[in-house]
C-alpha cells in the first residue's frame, strides 16, 4: 500500500484552498498540483501552499502519471465533464457538493467510475465527533422505533455585501439549484448516513421561494435558485423528514435538529458549532434528559475529515463516507423536492 497519496485540485478558489489547507494537516497526502483556468490563482495557490506543478488545463492535470487522485472544488456546472474525463484517465476523485445537477448526471458519473474510488464532500459534517454520538445512540435503540427527524436551519440576513457571493450560491444553471442543493445536502446526507443509508425515500412535498424582493440587491443579478425551502420527505421503511433550510432570515440565526422516537428524543446540531447532543427519555413518570456530548466543532475540522476520509478509502481500496451510489440517494431527494416545488404537489420518488 503507499504510504501518501499525490493529490491535484481542480479549482483555486474559496474552496480550493480550504482543500489546500486542509491537506497540510494530513501525513499522508502529498498536494502535488493545482489547476485553475485563471493562470495567477493557480500560481498564488501553489506558492501559498507549496505545490509543484501548476496547470492551466484540467485535462493536463488528469494525464499527469504523477498524479493518483483529484479534488474537484468548482461548482456542480463542470464537474460532471471533468469527474469523467479524470475516471477515463484513471483518477480517483472527490467531488464538491452538491455532487451533481441531477440524479441523471450522478447516475452517468457511476457508469463511468469503474473500479476508481469516488467520493462527495456532502459527508463534511456527518464525520465530526457529535455525529458519531448521535449515530451510536441511534443504533443502540435507544430512541426506540424512530418516527420523526426534524431540522431547521436558517441563517440571519445580514447588510448588504461589500463584495456579491458568487453566482453560483443561487443558480440552477451553473450549481443545480440554490441554499437546498449547496447547503441541505449536507442535512440529507447526515440524516441518510446516520441511518446507515438504510432509507429509501418515497414521497416528497415540498415548496421553495427565491430571495424576498427586500434582500434582491443582496444577490447578484439573475439569481434563480431559491433562498428557502421547506420540504417533507417519507421513506419507504422508515420515518419521515422535514427540513427547513435558508438564508436572509429575518430572525435571530438558528440551527436545530431532532430524532424523535417512541421511548427518547435527541436534540443536536448538524452544523460545526458549540453544542450538544442531548437524549430526553421517559423515567417513572417525568422526562429525564442526559448530555451525551458537548464542545466545539468547527468547519476547519470538517473540511479536514472529509478529505482524509477520501484519501484512507483510496490507500485502503475502501469506499469512502460518501460514495457516489450514496450522494445519488441525496440528489435524488433534492430532485423531488424541486419538481415538488415545481408542480405544486407531492411527487413520488421511483425506486433506485
Amino acid at each position: 500500500m503507499k504510504e501518501k497519496l499525490n493529490v491535484g485540485y481542480v479549482g483555486c478558489g474559496v474552496m480550493g484552498q480550504v482543500y489546500l489547507q486542509a491537506a497540510q494537516s494530513i501525513p499522508f497526502i502529498r498536494s502535488a498540483a493545482v489547476a485553475d483556468a485563471v493562470e495567477a490563482s493557480a500560481r498564488k495557490a501553489a506558492e501559498t501552499f507549496g505545490v509543484r506543478s501548476v496547470y492551466t488545463d484540467a485535462q493536463a492535470m488528469f494525464d499527469d502519471p504523477g498524479i493518483d487522485a483529484v479534488v474537484l472544488a468548482l461548482p456542480a456546472m463542470a464537474r460532471a465533464e471533468l469527474a469523467i474525463r479524470a475516471f477515463r484517465a484513471g483518477k480517483h476523485v472527490l467531488t464538491e457538493k452538491p455532487v451533481a445537477r441531477s440524479a441523471e448526471e450522478v447516475r452517468a458519473l457511476i457508469r463511468e467510475k469503474g473500479d476508481r474510488i469516488a467520493g462527495c464532500a456532502s459527508s463534511r459534517t456527518r464525520l465530526l465527533d457529535s455525529a458519531a454520538v448521535v449515530a451510536r445512540t441511534l443504533a443502540e435503540g435507544k430512541l426506540g422505533t424512530l418516527r420523526i427527524m426534524r431540522c431547521r436551519w436558517q441563517t440571519s440576513a445580514r447588510p448588504k455585501p461589500e463584495t456579491m457571493p458568487p453566482l453560483w450560491r443561487f443558480s440552477k444553471e451553473v450549481n443545480g439549484g440554490g441554499n437546498l442543493a449547496n447547503l441541505g445536502s449536507y442535512m440529507l446526507d447526515y440524516f441518510l448516513g446516520i441511518n446507515g443509508w438504510s432509507l429509501e425515500p418515497d414521497t416528497v412535498l415540498a415548496r421553495t421561494w427565491t430571495i424576498a424582493d427586500s434582500f434582491a440587491d443582496h444577490v447578484p443579478a439573475g439569481s434563480d435558485g431559491e433562498t428557502l425551502t421547506s420540504s417533507f420527505v417519507s421513506f419507504r421503511n422508515g420515518p419521515v423528514l422535514t427540513i427547513e433550510q435558508g438564508e436572509h432570515y429575518v430572525g435571530e440565526q438558528v440551527h436545530e435538529c431532532e430524532l424523535i422516537g417512541t421511548d427518547g428524543t435527541l436534540t443536536f446540531s448538524v452544523v460545526p458549532s458549540s453544542s450538544r447532543v442531548v437524549w430526553s427519555r421517559y423515567d417513572g413518570g417525568s422526562i429525564a434528559q442526559e448530555v451525551l456530548w458537548e464542545g466545539q466543532e468547527t468547519f476547519s475540522t470538517a473540511h479536514q475529515r472529509v478529505l482524509a476520509d477520501f484519501a484512507q478509502a483510496v490507500l485502503t481500496g475502501r469506499q469512502p463516507s460518501t460514495s457516489l451510489e450514496r450522494a445519488l440517494v441525496v440528489q435524488r431527494i433534492v430532485d423531488g423536492v424541486y419538481l415538488s416545488a415545481q408542480r405544486g404537489e407531492a411527487v413520488r420518488l421511483a425506486a433506485q
